[in-house]
């Protein structure tokens, strides 16, 4: 990948370039719609990820070539204007950067992360290319600064009320290692992911438009929710500090559909908790089983799941080798991950891919990786 991408680069603008940056993208064992109500995540970062090579210009202008899309955004710099395209993201970066750019650059994009799959390839991009400029620009910025800023930029000028988690793992990912993420006091703690075991990502193959979809009305729901509870409860700050007692004894505050969303997020952080003291303490029984319940969750309570979905994680869990399985990212289609045996990769992909064939005409793409570790740059 590496090579390929300064291939390309040499290709299109006929030199040679002078950074390389990398962000791997996300797959997120539990803990899903929680993030953005103060709650708790357990995410990996995947080895596949976002590459960008490039070097300065002599002006200006900005050119960025997306090899996956073969498209090429350009512009000046200090004219970071919204166009509703993938170069939002990357203008939205610069908007937010503590410094100015001292010039213009050239830079490919190329990426192994399969787009609208649930798989963080938009915070992949944002952080790949937030360490491309502090590489062309020899620039350092704390890494809690570099998760801030492309959190902004998708927030308040992409306009996705995202969580912080995908920008944070991206950033902090660890080899062998999931990331407990509190994301209301912003503390994190690296996990060991047993040995034996590895992570398989089947994507469903049906695309979602996480801006126009219902994600942000998820997210409005939820604080309908926090809303109602505050009116008994006016210490209470997020979903996070909100038990189920609470929430019963606000119930007839909301509608059902809003105490089921609630619902969902005070069960996921309890499960999130469950999950990490069971890695920590070696002991991986019953992990399988919270997992078949944060996607019982995801379906009935939070209503994100799809027919297609719900087939995938029935199938792969029926499989002895497979120990969890779940839908990962927002929902409304992309991917789900899977727990499985090593070197059970091939048998695995052949039967998920014969029977959701079988079930749907879909193809069912699959991914293999252990958590891996984060975001990097550089100089060539």
């Amino acid at each position: 990948m590496k090579n390929r991408v300064i291939d390309i680069f040499r290709e299109k603008y006929g030199k040679e370039p002078e950074i390389l940056s990398f962000a791997p993208g996300r797959v997120n064992i539990i803990g899903e719609h929680t993030d953005y109500n103060g709650g708790f995540v357990l995410p990996a970062a995947l080895k596949q990820g976002t590459y960008i090579a490039g070097g300065k210009g002599k002006d200006r202008s900005i050119k960025v070539y997306s090899a996956n899309l073969d498209r090429e955004e350009e512009w000046q710099a200090g004219n970071e204007t919204k166009r509703g395209n993938f170069g939002d993201y990357l203008r939205g970066i610069i908007k937010f950067l503590p410094f100015e750019l001292s010039s213009g650059f050239e830079a490919v994009i190329f990426s192994d992360l399969p787009m609208e799959s649930g798989l963080s390839s938009s915070a992949a991009l944002e952080i790949s290319f937030i360490n491309f400029i502090l590489g062309i620009e020899g620039k350092t910025l704390d890494k809690l600064d570099i998760v801030e800023i492309a959190h902004r930029a998708e927030n308040q000028f992409v306009g996705l009320q995202c969580g912080i988690m995908d920008q944070f793992i991206s950033v902090f990912g660890r080899e062998n290692h999931l990331l407990f993420l509190d994301t209301l006091k912003i503390r994190h703690k690296h996990v060991p992911f047993p040995s034996f075991w590895t992570l398989a990502v089947v994507n469903s193959g049906i695309k979602r438009e996480l801006s126009s979809s219902e994600y942000n009305r998820r997210r409005k729901e939820c604080e309908e929710a926090l809303n109602a509870v505050k009116k008994l409860f006016p210490e209470v700050e997020t979903l996070r500090d909100v038990t189920e007692e609470m929430l019963f004894e606000a119930k007839d505050l909301m509608n059902e559909t809003v105490f089921k969303r609630a619902m969902h997020v005070i069960s996921e952080n309890q499960r999130v908790l469950q999950v990490v003291d069971y890695l920590e303490k070696r002991d991986t029984c019953m992990i399988e089983k919270l997992m078949k319940l944060a996607h019982q969750s995801l379906a009935e309570d939070f209503e994100v799941s799809l027919p297609e979905l719900d087939f995938l994680v029935d199938t792969a869990s029926s499989l002895p080798y497979v120990h969890g399985a779940r839908l990962t990212g927002a929902g409304f289609g992309g991917s789900i991950v899977a727990i499985l045996e090593k070197k059970k990769e091939k048998e695995f992909r052949e039967k998920i891919q014969e029977e959701y064939m079988r079930k749907s005409g879909r193809k069912a793409d699959v991914l293999f990786s252990p958590p891996s570790s984060g975001a990097y740059f550089l100089k060539l």
